[in-house]
This record gives structure tokens, C-alpha cells and sequence, in this order.
């Protein structure tokens, strides 16, 4: 198991973002298994389209993901101590995501098939899902953000693009996830899951920028497109050789 970050708990006055990566597997009963998900903390008063733009927005992660098939259940383990963390942080921030019903729904239904006794708190953070329109604690970019200049596609990389958001993802281009991540578990190529890290941080920044968006503009999207890869490459350079290589650099 790989970790990165270490974000400053409890996690006060910021948006949190959050994403998970699985492989997908639909002939079978509980054939999504996950093997990332990954956390990203912007302070309030760090977040503005100003910073946005120039990509000097700073941020806390935390990310896990599996080296081997093996490791599943240690992934469920890591995901149900964080999210007890992210719920003890609500009192003072704001979690969100992109379709996290999935996210989270997928960790727990992995956690009963492997008789995982660590997802107490995976549950919870499901029924808070649900509740959230009455707890106001997590908002889902999928299902709550209702703008007049919205495209009809609810994708994560669509919604980004209808509020002129430059979210570009080289890292699938040729192969899906769940290929990706196989020939990973196979070969241990670092590059890959780089890769795949990567992208899987770029979904959990991007649902924070979507979120506080959803917050600024009425009518209309922002009138001038930033890049969030600018932020990417400005904040994990140093933790992703992946970040300077001449094909991410060309995003930016």
C-alpha cells in the first residue's frame, strides 16, 4: 500500500474534495473493486478564481492505493479511519464529489462481501450522502449543481468543461481504468499508477473547483477558462515523477 500526504486533522474552514478510482467488473456480483481514492483540503481563503487562475492554489492530500490485488481490505481499513476523520471535520468544512453515492457505495459493498469488520464509518458517510440535503455537509457536483448553461452529460470532465474548466486527462487515453490498473497489478509498472494517481487527485481538486463554483456564478460560466492542471503541476511535483515528464508539462 501506497500512502502520500498527510492533511492537518480535523480539517477546518475548507472544501474537501473527494474521489475513489475502482475496477469494474459488471458480469460478477461486487465485481468494482477499488484500489485508490484520494482526498484534497482547500482552505476558504485560499479559493479564489484569482489563485485559480494562475495556479497558485495550495492544498492538503492524502492518498491510498493498492500495489496488489491483496491489499483490498487494508484499502477498506484506510478508507473507514479517514472518512471518521472527514466526519469529525464537518462541523467546520464541506466534503464533496462527483457521483459519491459510487464512490462510497463501492467501498462498502466490497467491505460486506470480504466480511471486513472496519466500516462503521464507511456507512455513515453513506446515510450523510443520503441526508445531505438536510445536513448540508457533503454536496454530490453530480446531482446538486443545477446551472441554466449546463450541457445534458452529468460526466465529471463535461460538467468541468460547461463551466470553461481546462481538465485535460492524457493518462487514459489509449487503455480504460480497469486495464490500466490490471497491467499495473501485473507488472508494477511505477508509471502507471502514476499516472492513474494522478488523475485520480486532479477528480477529487476538480470537485472542490466545481463546488465553488456552483457557490460564485449565477448564468453564466466563468468567462475566461483555467487550466487545473497549472495547480496539479504547481503542488505534486515534487511527489509524482509522472508531473514532470514532457507530456504533462504540455497541459500547462
Amino acid at each position: 500500500m501506497i500512502r502520500k500526504g498527510s492533511p492537518s486533522l480535523p480539517i477546518n474552514n475548507c472544501i474537501i474534495g473527494f474521489d475513489a478510482e475502482w475496477t469494474k467488473n459488471y458480469k460478477i456480483k461486487n465485481g468494482n473493486v477499488p484500489f485508490c481514492f484520494s482526498a484534497v483540503s482547500i482552505k476558504r481563503s485560499n479559493l479564489t478564481i484569482t489563485n485559480l487562475r494562475s495556479g497558485k492554489i495550495s492544498f492538503e492530500y492524502v492518498q491510498f492505493y493498492c500495489e496488489d490485488r491483496n491489499e483490498i481490505k487494508e484499502l477498506i481499513s484506510n478508507a473507514n479511519s479517514f472518512f471518521s476523520a472527514i466526519i469529525n471535520s464537518l462541523d467546520y468544512s464541506l466534503v464533496s464529489g462527483h457521483q459519491l453515492s459510487s464512490d462510497f457505495s463501492v467501498f462498502l459493498n466490497i467491505a460486506n462481501a470480504l466480511g471486513s469488520n472496519n466500516a462503521k464509518n464507511i456507512a455513515k458517510i453513506v446515510s450523510l450522502w443520503r441526508d445531505r440535503k438536510n445536513n448540508r455537509t457533503i454536496f454530490d457536483t453530480r446531482y446538486d449543481i443545477d446551472k441554466p448553461f449546463l450541457g445534458k452529460s452529468r460526466r465529471l470532465v463535461d460538467m468541468c468543461t460547461d463551466f470553461n474548466l481546462d481538465v485535460q486527462q492524457p493518462e487514459l487515453a489509449n487503455k480504460s481504468m480497469t486495464k490500466l490498473q490490471n497491467q499495473y497489478y501485473d507488472t508494477k509498472e511505477a508509471i502507471i499508477r502514476e499516472r492513474l494517481s494522478v488523475m485520480n487527485l486532479r477528480h477529487s481538486f476538480s470537485a472542490v473547483v466545481l463546488t465553488l463554483l456552483n457557490e460564485q456564478l449565477t448564468d453564466t460560466p466563468i468567462a475566461e477558462k483555467i487550466n487545473l492542471n497549472k495547480t496539479l503541476n504547481n503542488m505534486l511535483h515534487s511527489d509524482f515523477k509522472w508531473i514532470n515528464t514532457p507530456e504533462f508539462k504540455s497541459l500547462v
